[in-house]
């Protein structure tokens, strides 16, 4: 990465961290757990400020962000990471956006990319062209995405070392300043809205929250906006912006039908089962140890 991020130790300290995680059922993926686990280890390490949220059981993804984010706004937490509870992440990416995201910065809203859950077979194809597996057909686990956000207006290309503004970004690996809710709130105030009676003493339908994220059709382009695009769409309409960190590296935990047949691997003289030979890209005459 040609971008460098020079922020104090001292200064982070002075930042408190709230991670939200939405998780219906109370299930998160071990990779998640893993990340979160290595997150507060750094945190404990530098002695930044970390506090953990985890709404469970919520099945409208819309309302559980407006309780994380109305949740963070009664907190003295100075910036809100979603994270999502299929996403496994590095935590220097956490400490890093925590870093660019100064009061005095334009970065109001900044995340991370990470692959939708889908294998873009197509792309797999081109690396496979370029010769990218021939040395280690694993190699080809890094091609098989699509990613979650959109690029601002004609952007054809984006500088992968550097913070780049978009229009779009998803709320799984997204953090939010508190000064950003708080002009967002000011910006659109009949948002506010009373929530059900959830049983517990937060929420409990006496007071009104901030609905910082719904489901819009845009007025312009017809679009269907899911909520964290539809909160991308309004930062911008109160003028504000939205980036992300093309460099960071992220995972994103899925199902997948393993299927095919012994008849498609005998047409291209493949073994049926695991030929430790070719695994990890060794050669047929190497023994495997």
């Amino acid at each position: 990465m040609g971008f460098e991020i020079k922020v104090s130790i001292e200064e982070l300290r002075k930042r408190k961290i709230f991670l939200a995680t939405p998780m219906y059922g109370g299930q998160c993926a071990g990779m998640y757990t893993r990340s979160v686990a290595d997150l507060a280890a750094l945190c404990a390490k530098y002695q930044i400020p970390l506090q953990l949220y985890f709404l469970f059981n919520e099945s409208l993804i819309t309302r559980a962000r407006n309780y994380c984010a109305d949740e963070f706004m009664r907190s003295d937490a100075s910036h809100m990471i979603f994270l999502d509870s299929d996403i496994g992440f590095n935590p220097q990416d956490v400490l890093a956006l925590l870093a660019l995201q100064s009061d005095d910065s334009d970065y109001d809203v900044i995340g991370a990319p990470y692959p939708k859950k889908c294998i873009s077979w197509e792309k797999v194809k081109q690396a496979v062209d370029k010769g990218i597996a021939d040395e280690d057909p694993n190699k080809l686990e890094k091609y098989v995405g699509d990613y979650v956000f959109n690029p601002k207006g004609d952007q054809k290309e984006i500088p992968i070392g550097q913070p780049v503004e978009v229009r779009e970004i998803g709320t799984g690996f997204m953090m939010i300043r508190r000064k950003t809710f708080e002009e967002y709130a000011k910006v659109f105030p009949k948002q506010s809205y009373k929530p059900d009676h959830i049983r517990t003493a937060a929420f409990d339908g006496s007071r009104e929250i901030m609905a910082y994220f719904d489901c819009i059709i845009d007025p312009e382009s017809k679009r269907y906006l899911s909520e964290d695009y539809m909160f991308c769409y309004n930062v911008q309409k109160a003028g504000m912006k939205v980036w992300f960190c093309p460099w960071m590296q992220t995972q994103h935990v899925g199902m997948y039908v393993f299927g095919g047949s012994l008849a498609d691997l005998a047409s291209i003289g493949a073994s049926a089962t695991a030929d430790a030979s070719k695994i990890g890209g060794k050669k047929s005459n190497e023994t495997v140890k």
